[in-house]
C-alpha cells in the first residue's frame, strides 16, 4: 500500500499544495496560441529526430503483431523491423481508406495542415 498520501506526496516534492491553478492557467491560452507553440515544438523534434541514427531503426527487443480478427495485419518478425511494420500496417490502412471512399468506421478522412 501507499504509506504515504497522493496530495502529501505532492506537496513534499513540489514545496505546494496541488491546485488546479496550472490547469486554469493553461485553459487561459487561445486555442490559436497553444497550436503555435506546441506546432513549434513538435518542428523542433521532428528536426532533432532525424538528425540521428536511431530515426533510421526502432529496436524495442520485442515482436509486435497488429492484427484484425484472425488477419495479421502487420508483423514485426514477417517485415523484419518495427519501422516496416508500421509502413505495412500504414499501407493496409491507406488502403482500406481508398476502398471505402475515403470513410473508416462511419468517419470521413480529414486532412490535417
Amino acid at each position: 500500500g501507499n504509506s504515504e498520501p497522493f496530495l502529501s506526496l505532492v506537496e513534499n516534492l513540489t514545496g505546494a499544495p496541488l491546485t488546479g491553478d496550472a490547469w486554469v492557467n493553461e485553459l487561459k491560452q487561445s486555442v490559436d496560441t497553444v497550436l503555435k507553440e506546441e506546432k513549434v515544438k513538435y518542428e523542433a523534434k521532428v528536426a532533432e529526430c532525424a538528425e540521428t541514427e536511431a530515426a533510421q531503426e526502432i529496436d524495442l527487443d520485442m515482436r509486435i503483431r497488429i492484427v484484425d480478427g484472425d488477419e495479421v495485419l502487420a508483423d514485426t518478425e514477417m517485415d523484419g523491423s518495427f519501422l516496416a511494420t508500421c509502413k505495412t500496417f500504414e499501407k493496409y490502412v491507406e488502403e482500406r481508406f481508398a476502398k471505402n471512399g475515403g470513410e473508416l468506421i462511419g468517419y470521413k478522412q480529414q486532412k490535417c495542415n
